[in-house]
């Protein structure tokens, strides 16, 4: 009789073992930092089914199904957890498979939690100065920044930069990536004199390890560039960038849309320096490579055309700069005008009047597309009014007109002005 209680207690526990091997629902754990389950590090782990979670959930997280692929990977870290305690190195690859899920779901606060449990597991076991920790602070980093929380961001970035060197010393190719993180918060921060030393540093170790024509060396060199042409040191950031484009046609082919950014880039740099007919050089060769790349249409296009444009109207080439001008998209003409508009008054107040009186002009046709203001009496339709802008451009337009004495003129789009204002003519108030 002594046996039974035994034998009972036995084969409720072979019962209990049962139901967990045939349980398919996952027992969610709670975040990291919680109490997940009772017990730890008690095996077995079923490596082969670990495998197909982890292949199941990959090819979740390529579909963007990232909640259910979440809930793979919250079950893989249970298992992992069970079989090999709390803190062993191997969890970090489901802890940063998690952070990875929950990043893309934008639960930030969860996904650094998983990220700092993966910081903290490495530091314990392999130290706080091993490389093993970089891929956290790396990840932290990234977070940080996204939430822009850039000083934090800064000092996981930072931390990272002296583990690096400690271990793999000051001219490791491993340590310019981690100068140009750093670099880059700072440029952020709009401390740029203290970007550039970073930025510099990262391009010497870049020339030693890689090569002076390598690739590797263009985030480095766009960085440094930025924070030389934010210094208002235009020379210096005039020939990183050019160096720049020397790296990206070399690797990437003279035509290709990686080279027209860097074009960009140095068109807007001649155009603040008045130089002309670089900034136009540069800026129609990234048109053509848009255009050919995307399309007449696309925003990329639109927008390096817009460029294009203002400068014809810089140079004075008003006969260039109006067919470009038209050719535009009508979804995009209301920031065209804008851009027109910004030009002329500049030249306005620079006493280049005719060329200011042809941007309004332009600005003009393209928001007239009823003939308001072409019109001999013109009549205003209140189903189908011009766009606000108009009357703002006829108000600028008048104005420059005064300015130029053309009495007549200004008096007739002063008028058609009234009217899209709703203002009564005072001319017929007298006459009443």
């Amino acid at each position: 009789m002594r046996l039974v209680p035994a034998v009972l207690i036995a084969l409720l526990g072979i019962g209990y073992l049962n139901a967990q091997k045939t349980d398919n629902k996952p027992n969610l754990p709670s975040l990291p930092g919680d109490v997940i389950t009772p017990s730890r590090g008690i095996g077995p782990f079923d490596a082969k089914q670990a495998k197909e979670w982890q292949d199941t959930a990959e090819i979740l997280c390529a579909q963007s199904r990232y909640d259910e692929a979440e809930k793979l990977y919250l079950r893989l870290l249970e298992e992992r957890e069970h079989a090999l305690g709390l803190n062993n190195p191997e969890l970090a690859s489901d802890l940063n498979d998690l952070g990875r899920v929950s990043f893309a779901q934008m639960k930030y606060q969860q996904a650094t939690s998983y990220y700092e449990r993966s910081l903290q597991i490495m530091e314990t076991a392999k130290g706080k100065q091993d490389l093993a920790v970089v891929g956290p602070l790396e990840k932290l980093t990234r977070i940080s920044e996204t939430q822009e929380k850039y000083p934090l961001a800064e000092q996981y970035a930072r931390r990272a930069v002296a583990t690096v060197e400690n271990i793999k010393g000051p001219d490791a190719a491993e340590l310019a990536p981690e100068l140009e993180a750093v670099g880059e918060l700072l440029l952020i921060q709009k401390q740029f004199s203290s970007a550039e030393p970073l930025f510099d540093r990262a391009v010497k170790i870049l020339e030693k390890t890689s090569g002076v024509t390598s690739s590797d060396l263009l985030p480095s060199l766009d960085g440094l560039a930025t924070a030389y042409d934010n210094m208002h040191r235009q020379n210096d950031a005039e020939t990183a960038w050019r160096r720049a484009l020397s790296v990206r046609e070399s690797a990437y082919g003279p035509s290709t849309v990686e080279v027209a950014g860097t074009l960009e880039d140095l068109g807007k740099l001649y155009f603040g320096q008045k130089r002309y007919p670089e900034a136009s050089y540069c800026y129609e060769r990234a048109l053509y490579i848009r255009t050919k790349a995307h399309g007449e249409n696309s925003a990329d296009t639109q927008a390096t055309l817009n460029a294009v444009a203002q400068v014809y109207a810089a140079q004075g080439r008003q006969t260039d700069a109006e067919p470009l001008y038209r050719g535009m998209l009508s979804a995009k003409e209301l920031d065209t005008v804008a851009s027109l508009n910004s030009l002329a008054a500049l030249l306005a107040d620079r006493n280049h009047n005719p060329e200011a009186e042809s941007l309004y002009k332009l600005s003009i046709a393209l928001l007239d597309k009823k003939g308001f203001v072409a019109a001999r009496k013109p009549v205003l339709n209140p189903s189908d009014p011009p766009p606000p802008q108009l009357a703002e451009t006829l108000d600028q337009y008048t104005a420059l007109l005064k300015r130029m004495h053309k009495k007549s003129d200004a008096a007739k789009m002063e008028a058609r002005a009234r009217i899209l204002h709703g203002i009564p003519d005072p001319d017929k108030k007298k006459t009443r």
